[in-house]
C-alpha cells in the first residue's frame, strides 16, 4: 500500500498533472486485485473520478468503457458521441474513443483509473482476447492509471509494484475473517497455504461451510490435496470473481504453452522437486546423459545451455509463475503453486515428471572430494527430501517402480539392467543416507546390486560399481548395527578389490579403513588398529600425508587411541586430522566437524572440560547448520554434551540434552540402536546421580538387555552398562547382585584389556 501511495499521492501540485501509471503485479491470487480496491476505497476523496474496469478479456474491457461512457455529462460528449450513444445498442469502439477523450480534457486531470486482471499476452497471437493495455490509455499526460497483473513485464509502463505474501496477522486474519470463528490451531493451515490470500480465503470459506477444524483440513491438503481443492470449489468466491486455486493459474500456464512448450514441461517437472531453490545445473544433470538414454527432447532443449534455461525460466518469471532469488542464480515458486504444479500435470505425465526428478536429484549428488561438497549436498537435500515423499506418499508406483523407471526417457523404461539406473539408484542410496532414511537407502542398494549382478553376475565382482555398492552397504549395516552382515559385505568388497586392483590401490584402502571401523564398533581393538595402519601408509603413500583420504584414517585412530587409553597420541592424531580438514574444506565442513566433535570427546576424557564444552558447542552449531536439528550427526553431539552437563554438575541441562538426544535417536533409528542405548544408558547415569534410583535401573536394563542383542555380551559398551548395574546396586544395598555385575565387568575388561588396563567406574 504504501508503495502505491508513494506513487500516486506524493505529488507536487506543479507536477500533479503528469499522467502516473502503477502496474501492480505478482501471482496469480497473491491479492493484487484486494491492494486496489482497498486503495480505491482509502483515497477515492482525492480523486473528482474513480473508474474500474474489468481488464480479463478485451471484450470485458470494452464494455467496462460501455459502462463508464453511461456517466459522463451528455453535454461533455462530442456531438456525434452523443448521437451514436443515444441507440439503443451503444458501440464499443464509439464508448472507448469517447472515454479517452473525456479523460484526455486538461480540465479533468484528477481521475482515477483502474483496470483489473490485465493477464492476456498481447503477443499472444493465438488468443483472440488478448490486447496491448496502453491503445486503451487515455491521450493526455494527466491523470493515474492503476492497473493489476500477472504479466511482470507491464511494469514498463510506468512504476512496477511486486506484490508478495501477506505478513502472519493478516493471514491469520483472513483465515478466519473467512472462517467466521477463530480457528484453534490455525498455525497449522497458516504454514501450508504460505501467506496467498485467495487459498486463505478459500480455506477459511471451506471450513465454515463444512465446519471443519484446522487439524482436519491440514490432513487433508497433505494426503488429499486435489480433492479438497475439488471440493473447495463448491463455494464459489465472489471476490475472486469464482476462481479457485485450481483454476486461477490455468490462463498463465496456458499462455506460457503457447509460447514455450518447453518452459511448460519445466514447470510441470517443477513440481516434483522442492519449490524453495532451482537452478540451471540441478536440471541440466538430466542432459548429461543424453549420450546414453532416450531424455525427454523438452529436457535436451531447455538445459542445452544456460542462456536456453535463462529463457524459459525468464517466461515462467514474466507470468509470475516462477521468481528470481536475489544474489543467486536460483528461482523458486510459491509453496501453493509448486503443489497446483504437480496437479496439472495428467496422472501418467506424474509418474513420468516424478521419476525424472528422482533421477535429476540422484545424478546431482556431489562427491565428498567436491570443493563445494557441503554447499552442494545443502542445496540437493531439500529436492531429495520432496523426492522421498513422492516415492512414498504420491507415485503410485511403488520404491521399486520408481526406482525401475528414474530417468527413463519418454514410454520406454531402461529396465534395471541399465548401467545408468543403477548408478542412479546407489546415487539415491548415498543421498538417502546422508537424509537418515536408512532403510530406504538400503532398498535402493539392494535393488543396485541385485541390478549388477543380473548383468554381469554373482561372482562377477570386478567392477567398480559393484564393489562400491558392497562397500556402500556394509557402511550402512554398521550404522544400522547390523555388524554380521557389515562384516560380511565389507569383506567381500575387500577380496574383490585385492582381486582386481592390488593391495595397495586407494579403492582397497578406502575398505580397509572402513573395517577398521568396524572393528573399533566390534571391540575388536587390535584388529581396527591393523586395519587403520595399513590404510594410513597406503594413503600417505599414494596421496600423501594432507589428502582428506589420509586426514579420515588420521581421525580414525585418533578415535581408536582414545578407547585404548592413549590419550596423548589420541590428542596428536585428532590435531593432525583437524587442521588437515580445516586447510582442505574449511571450518564448517562436517568432516572438520566429526574432529571437532572427537576432540571434544577427547578433553572430556582428559578432565579438560571447558575445552570439551568449546569442541562440543562449536561441532553442534555447524551440525545444525549444515545438516538440521534432528539428524543424526546433531543428536550424537547433543549426547555428548548431556554427558559434559552431567560431570560438570550441571543437571538440568544435561537431562535436556538426553531427552532431545534420546527422542531424536528413536525416531531416527528406532528404540533398538545402539546410538539409542548409548543415550539410555547416559540417562541412567543421570539419574541415578539425581537418586532416582527406580528410574535409573530401568535405564539400565534397557540398555543392558539391547546391547546385549546388538553387540553380544562381552562387548564394552555391554560391559560399561554391566558396570553402572553393579554400582546401582551396591547403593540399593543389593550386594549380591552387585558383586555379580562387578565381577561379570571385570572379566571382561580383563578379556579385551587386559589386567594392568582396568578400573571400574561408571562409564
Amino acid at each position: 500500500m504504501q508503495a502505491l501511495e508513494k506513487v500516486l499521492l506524493d505529488a507536487l501540485p506543479a507536477t500533479r498533472r503528469r499522467r502516473k501509471v502503477v502496474v501492480v503485479h505478482g501471482l496469480g491470487g497473491i491479492g493484487k486485485t484486494q491492494l486496489a480496491v482497498e486503495f480505491a476505497r482509502k483515497h477515492h476523496h482525492q480523486f473528482s473520478a474513480v473508474f474500474w474496469l474489468d481488464g480479463s478479456s478485451a471484450a470485458s474491457l470494452k464494455q467496462s468503457f460501455v459502462d463508464i461512457v453511461q456517466k459522463i455529462p451528455r453535454g461533455e460528449l462530442t456531438a456525434d458521441g452523443a448521437a451514436q450513444l443515444s441507440d439503443a445498442t451503444v458501440e464499443a469502439d464509439v464508448a472507448v474513443r469517447e472515454c479517452q477523450r473525456w479523460l484526455s480534457i486538461p480540465s479533468n486531470p484528477h481521475w482515477l483509473l483502474l483496470i483489473d486482471n490485465v493477464d492476456r499476452d498481447h503477443h499472444d497471437q493465438e488468443d483472440p482476447q488478448a490486447y496491448h493495455v496502453q491503445a486503451f490509455f487515455p491521450h493526455g499526460d494527466h491523470g493515474s492509471i492503476l492497473i493489476t497483473s500477472r504479466l511482470a513485464n507491464l511494469q514498463r509502463l510506468g512504476s512496477g509494484v511486486n506484490v508478495g505474501i501477506v505478513a502472519a496477522e493478516q493471514a491469520r486474519a483472513i483465515l478466519e475473517n473467512n472462517a467466521g470463528r477463530v480457528v484453534e490451531n490455525a498455525d497449522m493451515v497458516l504454514e501450508l497455504l504460505r501467506g496467498l490470500p485467495l487459498a486463505l480465503t478459500q480455506a477459511g470459506s471451506y471450513m465454515r461451510e463444512t465446519n471443519m477444524s484446522a487439524l482436519t483440513y491440514a490432513k487433508h491438503y497433505s494426503r488429499t490435496w486435489e480433492r479438497l481443492m475439488k471440493s473447495e470449489e463448491s463455494f464459489p468466491l465472489e471476490e475472486y470473481s469464482d476462481r479457485s486455486v485450481l483454476t486461477t493459474w490455468t490462463m498463465s500456464y496456458k499462455q506460457v504453452q503457447r509460447k514455450s512448450e518447453e518452459a511448460a514441461c519445466l514447470l510441470k517437472l517443477w513440481g516434483f522437486l522442492d519449490s524453495g531453490e532451482v537452478w540451471y545445473e540441478l536440471i541440466a544433470a538430466g542432459s548429461d546423459l543424453a549420450a546414453e538414454v532416450d531424455a525427454p527432447a523438452w529436457l535436451l532443449a531447455v538445459t542445452e545451455d544456460e542462456l536456453a534455461f535463462g529463457e524459459a525460466m525468464g517466461l515462467l518469471s514474466r507470468y509470475s509463475l516462477a521468481e528470481g532469488r536475489e544474489g543467486t542464480d536460483s528461482h523458486s515458486m510459491h509453496s501453493v503453486l509448486h503443489r497446483w504444479c504437480g496437479y496439472v500435470a495428467g496422472k501418467h505425465e506424474r509418474q513420468e515428471l516424478g521419476c525424472l526428478a528422482a533421477g535429476l536429484v540422484a545424478w546431482s549428488v556431489p562427491l565428498e572430494s567436491d570443493a563445494e561438497f557441503l554447499k552442494k549436498r545443502k542445496r540437493v537435500m531439500a529436492h531429495g527430501l520432496r523426492v522421498s515423499g513422492w516415492i512414498e506418499e504420491d507415485s503410485g508406483l511403488g520404491k521399486e517402480k520408481v526406482v525401475e523407471r528414474a530417468l527413463k526417457g519418454k514410454e520406454k523404461a531402461w529396465g534395471l539392467e541399465h548401467t545408468s539406473t543403477l548408478s542412479t539408484v546407489n546415487n539415491l542410496g548415498l543421498l538417502y543416507v546422508d537424509l537418515g532414511r536408512l532403510d530406504e537407502a538400503e532398498k535402493m542398494y539392494q535393488r543396485a546390486l541385485q541390478g549388477y549382478e543380473k548383468a554381469w553376475g554373482p561372482e562377477h565382482t570386478s567392477t567398480l560399481n559393484t564393489l562400491n555398492i558392497l562397500n556402500n552397504l556394509g557402511n550402512l549395516y554398521a550404522g544400522l548395527g547390523r555388524l554380521d552382515e557389515a562384516e560380511k559385505m565389507l569383506q567381500r568388497a575387500l577380496q574383490g578389490k585385492e582381486k582386481a586392483w592390488g593391495l595397495e590401490h586407494t579403492s582397497t584402502l578406502d575398505t580397509v579403513n572402513d573395517l577398521g571401523n568396524l572393528y573399533a564398533d566390534l571391540g575388536r581393538l587390535e584388529e581396527a588398529e591393523k586395519m587403520y595402519q595399513r590404510a594410513l601408509q597406503g594413503f600417505e603413500k599414494a596421496w600423501g600425508p594432507e589428502h582428506t583420504s589420509t586426514l579420515s584414517t588420521v581421525n580414525n585412530l585418533g578415535i581408536l587411541y582414545a578407547d585404548l587409553g592413549r590419550l596423548d597420541e589420541a590428542e596428536k592424531m585428532l590435531q593432525r586430522a583437524l587442521q588437515g580438514y580445516e586447510k582442505a574444506w574449511g571450518p564448517e565442513h562436517t568432516s572438520t566437524l566429526d574432529t571437532v566433535n572427537n576432540l571434544g570427546i577427547l578433553y572430556a576424557d582428559l578432565g579438560r572440560l571447558d575445552e570439551a564444552e568449546k569442541m562440543y558447542q562449536r561441532a553442534l552449531q555447524g551440525f545444525e547448520k549444515a545438516w538440521g536439528l534432528e539428524h543424526t550427526s546433531t543428536l550424537n553431539t547433543v549426547n555428548n554434551l548431556g554427558i559434559l552437563y552431567k560431570n560438570l554438575g550441571r543437571l538440568d541441562e544435561a537431562e535436556k540434552m538426553y531427552q532431545r538426544a534420546l527422542q531424536g535417536f528413536e525416531k531416527a533409528w528406532g528404540l533398538e540402536h545402539t546410538s539409542t542405548l548409548s543415550t539410555v544408558n547416559n540417562l541412567g547415569n543421570l539419574y541415578a546421580g539425581l537418586g532416582w534410583l527406580d528410574e535409573a535401573e530401568k535405564m539400565y536394563q534397557r540398555a543392558l538387555q539391547g546391547y546385549e542383542k546388538a553387540w553380544g555380551p562381552e562387548h564394552t559398551s555391554t560391559l560399561n552398562t554391566v558396570n553402572n548395574l553393579g554400582i546401582l546396586y551396591k547403593n540399593l544395598g543389593r550386594l549380591d547382585q552387585a558383586e555379580k555385575m562387578y565381577q561379570r565387568a571385570l572379566a571382561g575388561y580383563e578379556k579385551t584389556f587386559g589386567e594392568s588396563q582396568c578400573t571400574i567406574h561408571a562409564a
